[in-house]
């Protein structure tokens, strides 16, 4: 089973953002032309393009900067950023697969509440059907069915 590992201080101001927004983006349903579902609780969102990361699903956006064409903030998974990382494609492919995908995950509040309990780092575990918060401990039974 793949895990994706996140540095806590990266993972921090996605969820701050989340939280923080005046509103959520709506989540695009799959295999349904132009269907979106309103989103209830701050999320994050797990997306595999340039690299793996998270991202704020809030509204406005998390800009980095005038300087950034346009880009969101991103806490990208260890040893997945495009820019930092030389072999960055080869171990996202054998973390997530080859295909591109945005999941969002309603979990911004827990995910704030791990990294306030002293969390360093945020622990993601996937399954062909479902992605879970994995805690030192034992896995989280927040889980999200894909």
């Amino acid at each position: 089973m793949p895990v994706l590992r996140f540095k806590a201080e990266d993972v921090r101001r996605v969820v701050e953002h989340s939280i923080a927004a005046p509103k959520q983006s709506e989540q695009v349903v799959e295999y349904v032309p132009h269907t979106t579902e309103p989103i209830a609780a701050p999320a994050v969102r797990l997306v595999h393009d340039q690299g793996v990361y998270l991202m704020s699903n809030g509204q406005p956006r998390d800009i980095l900067g005038a300087d950034a064409a346009d880009r969101s903030f991103c806490a990208y998974a260890i040893g997945c950023h495009p820019e930092k990382d030389a072999d960055w494609y080869e171990t996202a492919r054998g973390l997530v697969g080859g295909d591109d995908f945005v999941e969002t995950l309603p979990w911004a509040r827990k995910l704030k509440a791990l990294i306030d309990g002293g969390a360093r780092i945020i622990t993601l575990r996937m399954t062909r059907d479902s992605i879970e918060i994995v805690h030192d401990r034992a896995p989280d039974r927040t889980r999200k069915k894909l």
